[in-house]
């Protein structure tokens, strides 16, 4: 009995325990128009009471004192936090991500001083590894766009290299971002085995190819003013890095696997179009085609999501038997908007809200991906598509 009473006691403790950071981070994050901005501190640090290292009050806490230009609190609320947890890499880690949420008073040199300290408690850590090479790498390009000094450029590159091939080793699926980075280094520094190594790292981790969606000018190679990490924007140019492809594939496939999708394999024998359709306030929904030696069938699925926020679950998934001239149309009309040659990504035309519309093809041995905001050049195929289902979307609910 007693047994029973003592877990009924750590169930209301824990249950209690979620409550209250739960009720404390909501009222953290809601604002009345008639208080004062930044008047919740004290709420932030009660939370920090029950959730020592809670990312809600500390961004809190970061941005009021960085609003109020109070650089030393920011340096006392985290050297408090390193006080508190001496074993843990996550002040160190914390004080770095904050730093890029809100350019919170950190150099270069004391942001890398900061993840050097995480990576030696703890010597795998992901986050600081990769950060270390990205910091390091920054400086590189910046170095190289303006003062061009060879033995900064030197230390830069080499320090860059040592931190992102580390996680190439340690994990398998950076090799497919990193080499990127790492084969334009090595062209800086004439290491070509090494690069030819980097070269090789042809994988891909998710539902679409990373390479597909980075969209970089043709010399990034052998340019080392290009960050091929950043998305860049200039008057007269600009173009996808690795984490803007990252951020992309990401939000598509977590509402592909919530849709139970499959990844596109072009091994298959089946010929596959399959259009990811993602409007901003409406139900996720995915179209296939597929073709399996002249056996035609079309397949549709729905989720209860958002295509601009969460995905949801599926909530409808059906099929049915098409006709060879239901596909040969579709596939005529592909081949009509040199579908196979169309680059992955439009820069000219991203916007809030609207809708994102994925279409891939697979045949044997080939694939290729086309992301168009509001349809664009595929719009007239994905179109047809949904005509070929069963799917009852309102015309003014295309867009």
């Amino acid at each position: 009995m007693r047994k029973i009473l003592t877990g009924l006691f750590l169930l209301i403790s824990i249950t209690s325990f979620s409550q209250t950071v739960k009720e404390l981070e909501y009222e953290l994050s809601y604002f009345n128009s008639e208080e004062e901005w930044g008047n919740k501190k004290d709420i932030a640090f009660n939370l920090l009471k029950i959730d020592s290292l809670n990312a809600n009050a500390i961004n809190y806490l970061v941005e009021v004192y960085g609003r109020n230009d109070k650089k030393d609190s920011i340096s006392w609320l985290f050297e408090k936090l390193i006080k508190e947890h001496p074993r843990s890499p996550e002040p160190y880690l914390i004080r770095v991500r904050e730093q890029n949420a809100h350019f919170a008073g950190l150099t270069y040199t004391q942001q890398i001083n900061f993840l050097k300290e995480a990576n030696k408690l703890d010597s795998v850590n992901t986050e600081a590894i990769y950060t270390l090479g990205k910091l390091y790498y920054e400086l590189f390009i910046q170095e190289f766009n303006k003062n061009k000094k060879n033995a900064n450029l030197d230390f830069y590159s080499s320090n860059a290299i040592q931190y992102f091939s580390k996680l190439c080793n340690q994990n398998e699926e950076y090799k497919e971002t990193l080499r990127f980075p790492l084969i334009q280094l090595t062209n800086y520094t004439g290491d070509l085995n090494k690069k030819k190594q980097y070269e090789s790292y042809n994988i891909q981790s998710s539902y679409f190819p990373i390479s597909a969606f980075v969209d970089l000018p043709k010399e990034w190679q052998t340019n080392f003013s290009v960050n091929v990490i950043d998305y860049v924007s200039g008057s007269d140019f600009n173009y996808y890095g690795v984490e803007f492809a990252i951020f992309s594939i990401n939000w598509y496939s977590k509402h592909l696997t919530a849709l139970e999708e499959p990844v596109l394999s072009d091994s298959l024998p089946t010929k596959i179009f399959r259009f990811t359709y993602l409007r901003t306030f409406d139900n996720p929904i995915v179209i296939g085609i597929e073709n399996t030696n002249d056996t035609i069938s079309i397949y549709w699925k729905v989720s209860d999501g958002a295509g601009g926020y969460e995905p949801g679950k599926l909530i409808e998934n059906r099929k049915k038997e098409l006709t060879v001239a239901d596909w040969e149309k579709i596939e005529n009309k592909v081949n009509s908007i040199k579908f196979w040659n169309l680059p992955t990504v439009e820069k000219s035309l991203l916007g809030s809200d609207g809708s994102q519309w994925i279409f891939e093809g697979k045949t044997l041995g080939n694939y290729h991906v086309v992301d168009r905001w509001c349809g664009g050049i595929i719009y007239s195929v994905c179109k047809d598509l949904i005509k070929l289902t069963d799917l009852e979307i309102k015309e003014n609910d295309i867009y």
